[in-house]
């Protein structure tokens, strides 16, 4: 009687040791598949919000990395829900953040002795394009056109060019490029594809070059909301046709529309508001004395380039001029140089710069490969930055660049210009 009762007992108790053993056994195999959920939620949400910044598909993007992980939507019990914008949550609503949530169904052992359904693990993550702090990209190449000025990238610094911007941040819409001597001392360069470093001890660098990040929107097109700067009318009543000051002479010049040709070679006293030059060239001599007595921040001057895209204009600078200028105007605000976007892609712009040219404002040309050389604007300007399809700083140039200023001007550095962003888990 003794041993069948203690046989019973046995019975009893492996039949509970068993099923704890099951239940601790599956609970660690739950308990990696609730990690691997993890993860796949995680990088699918990271692709989705990458997604997002280059303008693509969202859930698209979401689903295959998650799929690449191991959590296929549909497939063995499993589900993949991607939210853009986001259903709960601190970022609900936030139509740059992506949501996704994975769950699966595990079917069940020996915990099925103690359980009458199947676990399900369930992950959640939620990502979203940052701006970085200090990301003011004061160097923008949009390259829109995939690479205009060279086969390599569509910003370079090279030769013996100095390009100091502590405060701020070269970025390129395609990739960067630094090779011979050229010294580059920045916050970081970012580049949607990649960045080469041809002689890392003279790149100085406060946060690691980033390649294949999102790229940066231009924050003066007309289409966007805020910054968006209207398009200029390529065509009106002509205030002076082919404006010419000759090099020994004193000229008042007053806003207006500038057909044709714009030739500036004596001195020059401009007063405060926007020039419109259509079709044509600004185009500054070495002995011209350019300057805006009456201008201040927020009251300044601004070029604006227009007309026929082919016939689309910009300034022809030579070094050895004396410019004296601060920029924005109106709608242009801060801006020294705007030139239509509608003008050809691939025009050239070349700034030459000299000892005695100080801007204040931007310089904004996106359809044109830019190049600089010399020191121009200044090495004590406190707002300059340089926004084109291609942008080579090469030569002999200097270029300090910040935009700590360019709030006197009426624009914020954080807010209207552009910025560099990464994308960072946030939930």
């Amino acid at each position: 009687m003794v041993n069948m009762t203690a046989a019973i007992a046995f019975g009893v108790m492996a039949t509970a040791l068993i099923g704890f053993a099951g239940l601790a056994t599956e609970g660690g195999a739950w308990y990696l598949a609730r990690r691997e959920a993890q993860t796949a939620a995680d990088t699918a949400a990271q692709a989705g919000a990458i997604a997002v910044a280059f303008g693509r598909d969202a859930v698209a993007a979401a689903r295959e990395t998650s799929a690449r992980n191991g959590f296929s939507d549909g497939a063995g019990g499993t589900r993949v829900i991607v939210n853009r914008p986001p259903l709960s949550g601190l970022n609900a609503g936030n139509t740059r953040a992506v949501e996704v949530i994975v769950e699966r169904e595990l079917p069940l052992q020996l915990a099925s002795l103690f359980l009458d359904r199947r676990a399900t693990v369930r992950a959640r993550a939620v990502a979203t394009a940052l701006t970085i702090d200090s990301g003011t990209a004061c160097v923008l190449a949009l390259g829109r056109a995939g690479g205009a000025l060279t086969q390599e990238s569509d910003l370079e610094a090279g030769g013996t060019a100095t390009v100091n911007a502590p405060n701020c941040s070269l970025a390129s819409n395609t990739s960067i490029r630094q090779f011979g001597t050229a010294s580059v001392n920045a916050y970081t360069m970012s580049a949607v594809g990649t960045i080469e470093i041809g002689c890392e001890e003279n790149v100085t660098l406060q946060r690691p070059a980033a390649s294949f990040q999102p790229p940066i929107p231009d924050p003066f097109a007309p289409d966007v909301p805020g910054t968006g700067i209207p398009l200029p009318e390529p065509t009106g009543t002509c205030t002076q046709t082919n404006y010419t000051v000759g090099s020994n002479a004193r000229a008042t010049m007053s806003p207006g529309r500038y057909c044709g040709r714009v030739r500036l070679a004596g001195t020059v006293t401009m007063t405060p508001g926007v020039y419109v030059i259509q079709n044509g060239n600004l185009e500054v001599n070495a002995q011209a004395n350019i300057s805006c007595p009456s201008c201040s921040p927020g009251q300044g001057v601004t070029f604006v380039f227009t007309g026929n895209p082919r016939m689309v204009g910009g300034p022809r600078i030579n070094g050895g001029a004396t410019i004296n200028l601060i920029g924005g105007s109106g709608i242009y605000r801060g801006i020294l140089m705007y030139q239509d976007p509608r003008a050809a892609s691939g025009n050239d712009v070349t700034l030459n710069g000299g000892a005695g040219i100080t801007t204040q404002g931007l310089f904004y040309f996106p359809s044109a490969d830019l190049r600089i050389n010399g020191n121009f604007g200044g090495v004590n300007s406190t707002c300059k930055a340089f926004i084109a399809e291609s942008i080579e700083l090469v030569g002999t140039t200097t270029q300090t660049i910040a935009v700590d200023g360019c709030g006197a001007l009426g624009l914020d550095p954080r807010n209207d210009l552009p910025q560099i962003r990464v994308v960072r888990l946030v939930e």
